[in-house]
């Protein structure tokens, strides 16, 4: 931004000593590009274009440390201006840095909210941090972050019904399902012993468990319907 300062004094300057038929020099290539884009939607951008719709003066760039004396000049005074303890000028910040800050906090408060809430103890074994970045879910896979579906434990605390496993555990929870009931033997035969000693919480993102973790849901909310 201190380059397009640079030119807007260097045009007010023009025009206050009626110097209409002149030059204002630049070695910013990008700053000369966004003056002249019918895109760019900056305020002072936008004065500069008037000013020089209403003058004769005209913008030129030049290639840095080329010799050139005037851009030479302005180079060195911008360095020595850059050492001085007192600011002359004073920029807002931009678009790009207020939706930047605003995301930072906005994530902030959101990661407040979700490490004090109660609710969501065991999606929060997968997802500890929040995040702006989009998840695509699946029906059935979703039951397994959530722990919301078919399984005894959410229809107890969601309904109130008292539902064991059909294999005789008590509490007939999604994590059991997958990881520990005898039912489900024959379709973790051949899954790694690994696996097996793992946290659901290490395995819940790895793309072969999740295919046989869907496999396996999709025949119990099948046995569920039909039975």
């Amino acid at each position: 931004m201190a380059e397009v300062m640079a030119i807007s004094r260097a045009i007010d300057y023009c025009i206050d000593k009626n110097i209409r038929n002149s030059k204002v020099i630049s070695d910013s290539r990008s700053i000369l590009m966004a003056i002249e884009s019918t895109e760019e939607k900056r305020r002072i951008m936008i004065e500069i274009k008037k000013k020089l719709k209403l003058t004769k003066i005209q913008l030129q760039w030049v290639k840095a440390h080329n010799g050139t004396v005037g851009n030479e000049r302005a180079d060195a005074l911008s360095k020595l201006a850059a050492s001085k303890d007192q600011i002359d000028a004073e920029f807002g910040p931009t678009k790009a840095q207020v939706r930047y800050r605003g995301k930072e906090i906005l994530a902030t408060k959101w990661q407040e909210r979700w490490n004090n809430s109660e609710k969501g103890s065991w999606t929060k074994k997968f997802f500890k941090e929040v995040k702006f970045s989009r998840l695509y879910g699946d029906f059935y896979y979703n039951q397994v972050s959530t722990s919301h579906g078919v399984f005894g434990a959410h229809q107890k605390r969601l309904f109130g019904k008292e539902r064991g496993c059909p294999c005789g555990e008590q509490l007939e929870t999604i994590e059991h399902i997958l990881l520990k009931c005898k039912i489900w033997g024959k379709e973790r035969d051949d899954w790694p012993k690994r696996w097996l000693q793992k946290d659901i919480s290490d395995l819940v993102f790895y793309s072969p468990f999740k295919k046989d973790a869907i496999d396996i849901l999709k025949k119990l909310m099948f046995s569920r319907l039909t039975s």
